[in-house]
């Protein structure tokens, strides 16, 4: 009788152990999908869904105050195709993001196409200090309402392409680098 109740206990105990494998597997594999969701949307790759914006115009921006003073008009009112940048001093991976790009866009005309800042401080005078701080020589409005962020983007950092019509041809959240930002200016003319 003892070899039955072993060998009892001993399915038990298997059957427990693969209860315990496949919960860790199960947990194992949602995280990863999970990761993998955030990572693709962090980083703006290919893998993303279609933007609702797309196709849309951009009525939310006309006219900026600027950040070092005077205004920022829409680009598309005078028919050319624009790139908004989206950042803030609160936004951690802004400060990294904003200087490179700063040091490669230079007054903010890639080809046709013009960058615009969309600065989403509240305070004019932390504006001023992050973007002065970061070298950019291109026009920055500013949204200190986010009254433009909110119509637009989900996130900050973020990127619009706006076609010469005022449409929104594509977005990219998160950080973008220099290539990523020629290539879809490129795509603009």
């Amino acid at each position: 009788m003892s070899v039955s109740v072993s060998v009892a206990d001993d399915g038990a105990a298997r059957m427990g152990s693969l209860r315990i494998i496949l919960s860790v597997v199960g947990a194992l594999l949602a995280t990863l999908l999970i990761l993998t969701g955030v990572i693709s949307l962090l980083s703006g790759s290919p893998g993303q869904p279609r933007s609702s914006l797309v196709g849309k115009e951009v009525s939310a921006f006309t006219i900026l105050p600027g950040v070092n003073g005077g205004v920022v008009r829409a680009p598309w009112l005078r028919h050319h195709p624009a790139v908004l940048l989206f950042f803030a001093d609160w936004c951690t991976p802004c400060h990294a993001e904003l200087p490179a790009l700063a040091k490669s866009l230079g007054t903010g005309l890639i080809g046709g196409t013009v960058v615009i800042g969309i600065d989403g401080d509240h305070s004019p005078s932390v504006a001023l200090s992050f973007v002065t701080s970061s070298g950019a020589r291109f026009a920055v409005g500013q949204d200190a309402n986010l009254a433009v962020a909110s119509t637009l983007v989900p996130a900050f950092p973020a990127a619009i392409f706006v076609t010469s019509r005022g449409t929104v041809a594509a977005e990219h959240l998160g950080v973008i680098s220099i290539a990523q930002l020629r290539a879809g200016a490129e795509r603009l003319r």
